[in-house]
């Protein structure tokens, strides 16, 4: 059987050479779709030995999967994007998986790499890292999703979607199943997360598109209460959950978590607990619901409630570290720093490497003029050494300048330029101290 990697891209030039090493060795053949990119990513592909092609951009991002589908020659696809990977010691049960005749498609796992547990989404709750696949280990979670990757190929269109494309729809219009292959993508983009939000504001426009050209579609208008979260766009995830509810009468757990977290953000913590009691299943405690909740709460001053949930929150599952985070603020807020403080060292017993949970303290300790603020901040800096966008160094640096040890404080902020390349704080704060004759 022959297995075409079909992928299009656009200015990818710092992630594709190390996604196609991933697949090169699985794949017959490696076809690539450019949609406009000015980097260096074509000549990237073709160094790789892919197949690249120049499709203008419709705004569709179905048009541009098919075309890359239309070009392949494969029995069949999979598909990947550029800031995925394959585990190498998994191509086996790939290559095995479709010699069965009976076969026309597969789910795979998606693991959707993040700094930090606080985060959910469509995979529901940030499950912990362990670590295992090599190019993950600095990355404190992941998010676990499936999706319809690895199929026959057909001699039609089979993408559906100006955003979140897939081709679910088409197998489910058919009549088709894909069962699960116990395989993994690995994800990354969730990873540069300036990157990836500096992206939102196209894909919600095209979701909204979609949705107007859908109007009775509730996945669609999911997909545009997804987006529409990553931006804080309120009212637009309001209205789009609403719809969701309105079309379907039930709705999967991001739709309820995305209209309360609306209403919360919006001055209505009311109504966002009546928008979670649907959801709010005691039996079965899910630490977002109840995270949220517990927002809710704070917010009509109901604290011990408010703490009470956290802890159930923490106790459902103390890797979801917005709980943490939560519990802390409510202590913070209402001026008890050292029990804040100790919840949070608590959270990174269990979750080391959470970006999010550092970020709190040390902005804890800086805000309240704590002592202890440079020990946090060296400390965040070795367990996330690209996390704090360089406020971490800086912090650190300062302290023992004051102290006179300048030694030390150029080697912090060399860390920082190390991580951080670009930071002209960092740059200007380094030749103040080491002196221009010594850079």
């Amino acid at each position: 059987m022959k297995l075409s990697l079909a992928m299009i891209v656009r200015d990818e030039a710092q992630n594709l050479g190390a996604c196609l090493d991933s697949a090169k060795d699985l794949v017959d053949e490696m076809i690539i779709v450019d949609t406009g990119s000015v980097d260096k990513t074509m000549e990237i592909a073709a160094s790789h030995g892919a197949s690249v092609e120049r499709f203008a951009w419709t705004g569709n991002f179905a048009e541009a999967r098919n075309k890359s589908l239309s070009l392949c020659t494969g029995d069949w696809i999979l598909a990947l994007d550029a800031d995925e990977l394959l585990n190498t010691e998994e191509h086996q049960i790939i290559r095995q998986a479709i010699l069965d005749p009976s076969a026309i498609g597969y789910k795979l796992c998606i693991r959707n790499y993040l700094n930090s547990g606080s985060l959910f989404g469509p995979g529901g709750t940030a499950k912990l890292n362990d670590g295992t696949f090599e190019p993950s280990a600095s990355c404190s979670h992941y998010i676990a999703q499936q999706s319809l990757r690895l199929f026959r190929r057909q001699d039609s269109p089979i993408y559906i979607g100006r955003v979140h494309e897939s081709v679910e729809q088409w197998f489910k219009e058919h009549g088709h199943k894909a069962t699960l292959l116990n395989a993994t993508i690995h994800h990354f983009g969730k990873i540069d997360s300036r990157r990836d939000l500096d992206k939102q504001p196209i894909y919600l426009d095209l979701a909204k598109r979609e949705a107007e050209d859908h109007p009775n579609d509730p996945i669609a208008h999911g997909n545009v209460l997804q987006e529409a979260l990553m931006l804080e766009d309120w009212l637009t995830v309001l209205e789009s959950a609403r719809t969701y509810l309105k079309l379907k009468g039930g709705a999967p757990a991001l739709v309820y978590l995305g209209g309360a977290k609306a209403l919360v953000s919006t001055g209505k913590p009311d109504e966002a607990l009546e928008f979670l009691a649907p959801i709010d299943n005691g039996a079965e405690p899910d630490p977002a619901v109840l995270e949220l909740k517990a927002e809710a709460l704070q917010e009509l001053g109901r604290l011990q409630e408010a703490v009470d949930t956290c802890l159930l929150s923490i106790d459902a599952d103390p890797n979801y570290t917005a709980s943490f985070i939560r519990l802390a603020k409510i202590f913070d807020d209402d001026g008890d720093t050292e029990n804040a403080r100790r919840i949070l060292e608590a959270g990174l017993d269990q979750n080391a490497r959470d970006q999010k949970l550092w970020e709190f303290l040390v902005g804890m300790s800086a805000k309240r003029k704590d002592a202890r603020v440079a020990q946090d901040a060296w400390h965040a800096i070795q367990a996330v050494p690209k996390g704090g966008q360089g406020i971490w160094h800086m912090l650190v640096a300062q302290v023992l300048n004051s102290q006179g040890d300048l030694e030390e404080a150029v080697h912090v902020l060399n860390l920082g330029l190390a991580a951080f390349p670009d930071n002209l704080e960092i740059m200007e704060t380094r030749k103040k101290i080491a002196g221009a004759d010594r850079i």
